[in-house]
């Protein structure tokens, strides 16, 4: 997080590639803005957050925009999520 505590002020992601429903050994971190990328390239459909409650469902991330800067945002059943925000910091 970088210069407040919303989603536009997320500037690294942690990730685990997932295949099939399998964690892989493939794991890093990606900025804000390249998360933006392949999200936009590969699809709403593309990335998944867990929530921090193991006993809930995730949501998918999207790219938003507040009009200055393109940011990630969990979305389920439609409506934006706080599932980013709510895991552990790094």
């Amino acid at each position: 997080m970088e210069g407040g505590h919303g989603h536009e002020h997320i500037t690294f992601l942690w990730w685990i590639k997932v295949v099939d429903g399998k964690e892989t050994t493939e794991q890093g971190h990606s900025t804000r803005e390249q998360m933006v990328a392949f999200i936009e390239a590969q699809g709403n459909n593309s990335v998944w957050c867990p929530d921090r409650n193991p006993n809930v469902t995730g949501a998918w991330v999207h790219t938003h925009s507040n009009g200055r800067i393109k940011y990630v945002q969990t979305v389920a059943d439609s409506r934006k999520t706080d599932n980013l925000l709510s895991l552990p910091l790094r």
